[in-house]
């Protein structure tokens, strides 16, 4: 359901010199801390009481609600956001990650303490659903803490968002202006699955980021299909999601209106020509680029317990960096081959914004 994005009081952990956060997300909830290293027992400690009872009064709620709202106009301002929950309000239409995760002006009534104890109770007290980890901290103090302090937890509810595709759907968002924005996307994997690695290839061979290239023939496949059919500054990427126990995965474009339709129909012609196969050459360099993006996420605090946290809770454990390059070193052409016949014959969604006069349907990209 929508949420608030605010912090629930968590004084007990400031008065220790700790910087709290509580950040709500589509399918991930996390409550970051940094502390000293001799307060991470008591700060732990406190954030698993908020967990299990959070402390708020109504009055309390009424500048959350305030708060809550202004980030929702700031959101909803960025037209990439407009798109990611457009997409997933299709892709997952009326299940869990396809309610919106900001708070509406026509919702705010409804939303009382009462309501918030709730939730908290039903989504927050299952420990199988819970991953704790530390930065900076001794692995085996780390694990000590986990046990001391999450013990609360266990036989809470297993409450499992339902994430089911419907897919065949398509959405057009009219905006000002001459410019132009698309996804189409497809069912993809989730974290910490081979299948989400095999995609991060596929990724990598059809085109991943902005091309700064502006001589030479060194750009993405993607940018060199859609090339011929421009005469204005555009770019076509591809994108890999990967959410607990679900994904997304397909073609990002941005484009001038009246050209946005031929640069998606390159594009998706790139896609389907993955199903031949690609060169030993290409796929080795697809497996260097994805080993470097995965290796730079783990260069900051931030990213490694994102993605160690969101690995523990979607596959049970996390992966190491020499165990990602290695699971990447294994892979296949047979099973990029695969992976690629899989995605184009899946049931796609396609979204739209800007000037949409010229996007194709759905049917007119087979």
């Amino acid at each position: 359901s929508s949420g608030i994005n605010a912090e629930w009081p968590l004084r007990p952990g400031l008065q220790c010199g700790a910087n709290i956060e509580f950040n709500v997300g589509r399918d991930i909830t996390s409550i970051t801390a940094s502390c000293p290293r001799d307060k991470a027992s008591l700060v732990l400690d406190h954030m698993t009481q908020n967990l299990v009872c959070p402390e708020f009064f109504n009055h309390e709620l009424h500048q959350a609600k305030v708060d809550a709202l202004h980030q929702t106009g700031v959101a909803l301002s960025d037209p990439a956001t407009i798109m990611m929950e457009e997409a997933n309000r299709l892709a997952y239409r009326g299940t869990g990650l396809g309610r919106s995760i900001y708070l509406k002006a026509g919702n705010t009534g409804a939303i009382e303490r009462n309501t918030l104890l709730d939730f908290a109770a039903e989504n927050f007290k299952d420990s199988n659903n819970i991953a704790v980890v530390g930065v900076g901290l001794d692995p085996e103090n780390l694990s000590g803490l986990a046990d001391e302090y999450l013990w609360s937890l266990e036989g809470g509810s297993a409450t499992v968002a339902n994430t089911t595709w419907t897919g065949m759907q398509e959405s057009q968002i009219e905006a000002s202006g001459n410019g132009a924005l698309a996804m189409c996307l497809v069912e993809g994997a989730a974290a910490g699955s081979q299948d989400a690695l095999v995609l991060g290839i596929l990724k990598h061979l059809a085109g991943a980021g902005g091309s700064a290239i502006t001589h030479g023939g060194s750009h993405s496949q993607l940018i060199s299909a859609a090339a011929p059919y421009t005469q204005s500054p555009f770019n076509t990427q591809c994108v890999n999601i990967n959410n607990v126990n679900t994904g997304m995965f397909g073609l990002s474009i941005s484009a001038a209106g009246e050209e946005i339709g031929d640069v998606l129909k390159s594009s998706y012609g790139v896609m389907i020509g993955l199903n031949d196969g690609v060169s030993d050459q290409a796929l080795e360099t697809a497996k260097n680029k994805l080993k470097l993006e995965l290796l730079s996420a783990y260069e900051s605090n931030l990213a490694v317990r994102a993605a160690t946290g969101l690995e523990s809770i979607a596959a049970g454990s996390p992966s190491s960096a020499s165990q990602l390059c290695g699971a990447i070193d294994s892979i296949t052409n047979e099973e990029v081959i695969e992976a690629a016949k899989k995605i184009n014959s899946s049931a796609p969604i396609l979204v739209s914004y800007g000037n949409v006069e010229s996007m194709p349907l759905q049917r007119e990209l087979q």
